[in-house]
């Protein structure tokens, strides 16, 4: 609808669901289909669902502690070489992982081909 001289919508004939500022009064309004209606507060809110919560308490949790490790081995050869060590260890984890995954993919694979 309209062209670059033209709006996409008529505000003398606004469709339910409209946003507008009202500069006289101030405030946000939507229209419901009948009316315009103001928007009360003077912020949005957010909510998430508890797995969403839980996932940042989380990693707000699991931040923490790894700045602390971080500022523990600065000052301490121990906590360092121990940091290190879960590193290696990690690393060591994803290759396992992975050869693991590889194997059940070819196992899989020899197990289809033998049972035809």
């Amino acid at each position: 609808m309209g062209s670059n001289n033209d709006p996409y919508f008529s505000m003398s004939a606004p469709s339910a669901g409209m946003l507008r500022y009202n500069g006289d009064s101030k405030n946000f309004e939507v229209y419901d289909g009948n009316m315009w209606k103001t928007m009360y507060g003077n912020s949005a809110t957010v909510t998430l669902n508890p797995d969403a919560e839980s996932a940042i308490e989380w990693a707000i949790k699991r931040m923490t502690e790894e700045r602390e490790w971080q500022h523990l081995a600065e000052t301490s050869s121990a906590v360092k070489i121990a940091l290190e060590n879960l590193e290696k260890a990690k690393q060591q984890l994803k290759v396992t992982a992975t050869l693991a995954k590889e194997d059940n993919n070819s196992y899989g694979e020899t197990e289809a081909y033998q049972q035809a």
